[in-house]
């Protein structure tokens, strides 16, 4: 989960590192990164999703920092324009409810608009508030081959087979407007190998949903409330897209109330 904000003029990659230096004890992990474009939901003349594009003249290139927890099953990333907190699963692990990750994002919001404050680095504005979830399907649990992907979803338009043909895979996204106006739903659905050196063949759904803070919004209620419903919203799609047959490998009649 994560927010958009708008850019801070007084930022710059130390003070990323600085973040870092107060928090290492508990965050050793440290990878720099590509920064992430800035994604904006839009509606009315100029409907649809946007990717933003800033020119910026400067010596120090822009930066994203990724701080891992020593588990390695957290993830901080950061940079100026956005701050996401990813749970990284691993294999045999469960993974934590929406009630126990959402306290972990918001104390290290919290860190973060201190560090800003302290340092008068400018506004903390919000603009966008974001929420994803990632589900991997392995082969072997529920499906073989192919062929039988139609029957773990129920997206409109996913397969059909034409005479003569063997279907070999599928791939596609859906998109799906959070009434009225209040956000976007992005639902992926593509065939993948993952893992290390062992790769496993899976089906990766991503549920993405994502929606626009306005300024003259409360920005803590903004950000609360466009977290809750991005997380109430995935969690209605993926029970009304998926089949009665993923259920039953998710256990969804025990955890349905709170993922």
């Amino acid at each position: 989960m994560g927010i958009q904000f708008e850019r801070l003029p007084g930022l710059a990659n130390a003070h990323l590192g600085a973040f870092w230096q107060q928090r290492k004890s508990e965050w050793p992990q440290i990878d720099d990164a590509p920064p992430l474009e800035e994604q904006f939901e839009t509606f009315g003349k100029q409907t649809g999703w946007q990717k933003g594009i800033h020119l910026k003249i400067t010596q120090a290139p822009a930066a994203r920092l990724q701080m891992r927890n020593a588990t390695g099953d957290r993830m901080i990333q950061l940079q100026n324009c956005r701050l996401d907190y990813n749970w990284i699963g691993q294999h045999g692990q469960k993974y934590p409810r929406y009630s126990t990750v959402r306290p972990e994002f918001d104390k290290v919001l919290i860190a973060f608009e201190e560090l800003v404050a302290k340092n008068n680095l400018g506004n903390m504005v919000p603009k966008q508030w974001e929420v994803t979830y990632v589900n991997h399907i392995p082969k072997g649990m529920i499906w073989n081959e192919p062929d039988e992907w139609a029957n773990l979803f129920n997206l409109s338009g996913l397969v059909v087979v034409p005479d003569g043909l063997r279907f070999e895979g599928f791939g596609g996204h859906w998109h799906f407007e959070i009434e009225p106006q209040r956000g976007r739903l992005h639902v992926g659905i593509q065939h993948a190998f993952v893992g290390g050196s062992e790769k496993k063949e899976v089906l990766v759904m991503n549920l993405t949903a994502r929606g626009p803070i306005a300024k003259n919004q409360n920005a803590i209620t903004a950000i609360d409330e466009g977290l809750n419903l991005g997380h109430d919203v995935i969690v209605k799609s993926f029970r009304d897209q998926t089949s009665q047959r993923a259920h039953d490998y998710w256990n969804r009649e025990n955890h349905d109330a709170d993922i």
